[in-house]
């Protein structure tokens, strides 16, 4: 038989039981971030997006990546908006253009927080 309190605890472990993605988060993580034509890049980034918009953006160091994020490596990566005089900020739209750093070849697409394929 459960005593309350070992009820509580089980409760408290399932909830903290989520699977990659269940959590409505996309995250962006690793890649240098152009967030406007005119910002100064960030080597580093988190990009959070939650129902097509951006939540979060910013320093990797400064940015938690909530638990049960679906999480897209960036390492090697450039974000940009998309379209290019856009901009990646709280609240706007996300539309993102991730590219490879090193050749500048477009490699995945964003539009209102789905991957196109």
């Amino acid at each position: 038989m459960l005593t309350r309190a070992s009820l509580f605890v089980s409760v408290l472990v399932l909830a903290g039981c989520t699977s990659p993605g269940e959590s409505g988060i996309k995250a962006i993580v690793g890649a240098r971030l152009e967030a406007s034509f005119d910002s100064k890049p960030i080597p580093y980034s988190v990009i959070l997006i939650a129902d097509g918009k951006i939540t979060a953006a910013g320093p990797q160091a400064e940015v938690p990546v909530p638990k049960g994020a679906e999480i897209t490596r960036g390492s090697g990566k450039t974000v940009r908006p998309a379209p290019s005089t856009g901009r990646i900020a709280v609240g706007e739209p996300a539309d993102l253009v991730i590219q490879d750093t090193a050749s500048g070849q477009a490699q995945m697409v964003m539009h209102n927080g789905e991957w196109m394929k």
